[in-house]
């Protein structure tokens, strides 16, 4: 399966790019099944992610083979497949840096997109809790590799991260009066400001810089 990624990418590469494609996805040319993809997102609540955990990567994936060509499993709206090619051209700068995990077999990366294709329509988790019933982009890796014996990334405190920032008050308070765990305790604004502290939360960085997680390509100037 890994060779014949490598394949289709090198085809796609060399293949006339159709509309709305991104160019860039042949700056790396040994794509693998499993390989873990990181780009900066324009959504409104990316500044308040990348300002928090001072870091570019806001959204990441993981890639797949399809029978038409390679695919990010993504938590976007809801957890589904995007062309990578599409994926890379909603990047800001078309940027994106790839990871892998060390000694991930075929198999492997094969059991984790398994475990990824269970939460296939679960919607965005816009509170970014640890909870399966909605799940956000790091999340979505967390769970799957962690299922095959795989743990990869940290479990942080939001409160330990850099939330406490005109971007991260205007994302979280925002939201705080639907904020489940908010309102099953009956909450005021304060309160739930108070109980996000400790929060758990995994962030596309914290994968990126796990001990059993190599960088194999970024087009980003810094990227760690």
């Amino acid at each position: 399966m890994v060779q014949t990624a490598k394949l289709l990418c090198l085809l796609l590469a060399s293949a006339p790019l159709a509309p709305g494609t991104a160019i860039g996805m042949d700056r790396l040319a040994d794509w693998q099944v499993g390989d873990l993809i990181f780009q900066e997102s324009s959504s409104p609540q990316a500044s308040a992610i990348r300002v928090a955990t001072n870091s570019h990567y806001t959204h990441m994936g993981i890639v797949r083979e399809g029978a038409d060509g390679l695919y990010v499993i993504e938590a976007a709206r809801t957890v589904m497949e995007t062309p990578l090619g599409e994926f890379i051209a909603r990047g800001v700068g078309q940027d994106y840096s790839v990871y892998r995990v060390k000694g991930l077999t075929d198999d492997m990366a094969q059991a984790a997109i398994a475990e990824m294709q269970i939460y296939y329509g679960r919607p965005y988790d816009i509170f970014f809790r640890i909870d399966p019933d909605e799940i956000y982009c790091s999340e979505l890796p967390f769970h799957a590799f962690s299922a095959i014996g795989i743990e990869i990334g940290r479990v942080e405190r939001l409160g330990d991260l850099a939330i406490d920032t005109p971007e991260g008050r205007a994302i979280f308070l925002a939201r705080w009066q639907d904020h489940p765990d908010c309102r099953a305790e009956g909450l005021d604004r304060d309160g739930c400001w108070n109980l996000l502290q400790d929060q758990k939360i995994v962030t596309p960085i914290g994968i990126a810089e796990a001990s059993n997680v190599e960088r194999v390509f970024t087009s980003f100037d810094g990227a760690p």
